[in-house]
């Protein structure tokens, strides 16, 4: 008997690190999936941005709510021609993309959320406002 409560003590020991790490690696899955998701919400908003403003070439910034089925997830749109943004004045805009997780609900993207953020610059093409009229 004596024998069996020794055994048992040394197995409790050895699994207390093990499930430790266990934890941890499992927080660190979930960080890694919020991370995926919000890197493919924020390549969506660009690729939608870029294509209604190549159309229109409105380069109003906005930001909101991604979605009710992305409860929390908010995105922020900054677009400028000016040269202080690395921009052409009605020649080259800068779009710039941030998608968050609001952790707090602020409706602003605070120090420790987690956060991805894409920029391009995109080029005014007189094909692109001729293709937006005709069709």
């Amino acid at each position: 008997m004596l024998e069996l409560i020794a055994a048992s003590t040394i197995v409790a020991i050895a699994l207390v690190p093990a499930l430790r790490l266990m934890r941890g690696n499992l927080l660190n899955l979930e960080n890694l999936e919020i991370n995926e998701q919000l890197v493919a919400l924020c390549t969506s908003k660009l690729e939608a941005e870029l294509a209604t403003t190549s159309a229109s070439w409105d380069l109003a910034s906005h930001s909101g709510m991604i979605g009710p089925e992305f409860p929390g997830i908010r995105y922020r749109i900054d677009k400028s021609d000016s040269a202080s943004a690395g921009g052409i004045p009605g020649q080259l805009a800068v779009v710039d993309v941030i998608v968050w997780h609001d952790a707090d609900g602020g409706n602003d993207l605070d120090s420790g959320e987690s956060s991805a953020r894409l920029s391009t610059k995109l080029a005014k093409v007189i094909s692109y406002e001729y293709e937006a009229t005709v069709h």
